[in-house]
């Protein structure tokens, strides 16, 4: 497999818009390859996850006035977005104002505006490179997906174990959430406004998150214990700990603003990370509705932070690239002093 530094110095972008193509020739993958990819119960070949992408079954309908619509120009201004090459404010600001009244569009848009508070100003980008961002965006396109709706589904927890079969693939190569260059660009604000010397990636997972925060010349120091598979790791020196012993012995992570990415909600972790965490600016990206995928089994972030942490201010939120079906988001707290 090529280096992540040569993945990034000859990043072609996508290869005749096909996904298998490009994550086969991207990662040095053959052909005939038989590496199952697996999330949850769902296990799946590469081959076989191509099979299901190309069969147009696994793609998202909608209906507008109760008539099934057409939605790739939508799709296309929603994955735009999150590109390095807009604002993402008023990118937003357009997407909800082009869209048609009663229309699917306008109901996501109205959803992620909801969604979004957000003090920094941030500067738009032709040379930023994200692989991650490419593919996601060409998969958004493949499963006919413009963005997450307030729907209970979404928000049930066992709908959110759910998974379209592309998403084993993004997870094994790249992480469990794609880190949008406004996501990247608020945390080197947040490291620079706050005076601290770096960021903890906790549960860093294969990397990728720390990897792209490393390209912007920030201090990360990853963390993890290790145990999940993945078939590409972004970077060669994770500190192999479990997290809270890890803060145990440095400090509380003071000095230090706190990342913590898709944290998993078995047992108490998230919680105890937390707890002992002794710094002063904590960023938190995972689900943003109801569905307790991500950091807390029995609330919301949002719902912890306002019961168990009333020192905390929630200075920011974003909606960050969503999967199919998934609704994602980051939230920024600081310690109030």
């Amino acid at each position: 497999m090529p280096s992540p530094n040569e993945i990034f110095a000859h990043w072609p972008g996508l290869i005749v818009n096909d996904f298998s193509k490009t994550i086969t020739t991207t990662f040095g993958i053959p052909e005939q390859d038989n590496y199952v990819y697996r999330a949850e119960a769902f296990a799946m070949t590469l081959g076989q996850i191509q099979e299901q992408v190309d069969s147009g079954k696994l793609k998202y309908k909608y209906q507008s006035h109760g008539q099934q619509i057409q939605v790739e120009s939508d799709i296309n201004a929603y994955t735009s977005i999150f590109s390095s090459n807009t604002d993402s404010s008023k990118a937003l600001t357009a997407f909800l104002s082009n869209a048609k009244k009663g229309s699917p569009r306008e109901t996501v848009a109205k959803y992620l505006q909801s969604r979004r508070t957000c003090p920094f100003k941030i500067p738009k980008s032709k040379t930023h490179i994200n692989p991650y961002y490419d593919l996601w965006a060409l998969s958004c396109r493949e499963t006919a997906f413009l963005g997450p709706l307030p729907d209970p589904s979404y928000a049930h927890p066992v709908n959110a174990k759910h998974t379209h079969p592309i998403l084993p693939v993004f997870y094994h190569h790249f992480g469990c959430v794609l880190p949008s260059y406004e996501a990247l660009q608020i945390i080197s604000q947040l490291v620079a406004d706050s005076g601290v010397d770096g960021v903890i990636d906790m549960a860093s997972g294969n990397g990728y998150w720390t990897y792209m925060l490393r390209r912007m010349k920030l201090n990360v120091a990853a963390v993890d214990n290790m145990a999940s598979e993945y078939r590409t790791r972004w970077i060669e020196n994770t500190v192999k700990a479990d997290g809270v012993e890890y803060l145990k012995k440095n400090g509380g992570g003071k000095g230090r603003v706190l990342l913590m990415v898709y944290m998993v909600t078995a047992g108490s972790f998230t919680k105890r990370v937390l707890r002992e965490y002794r710094g002063d600016v904590i960023v938190i990206i995972g689900t943003q509705n109801a569905n307790r995928y991500t950091d807390f089994v029995d609330c919301t972030t949002e719902e912890y932070f306002e019961k168990e942490m009333p020192n905390w201010v929630l200075v920011c939120v974003i909606p960050v690239p969503s999967f199919a079906g998934k609704d994602e988001g980051m939230f920024v707290w600081r310690r109030n002093s």
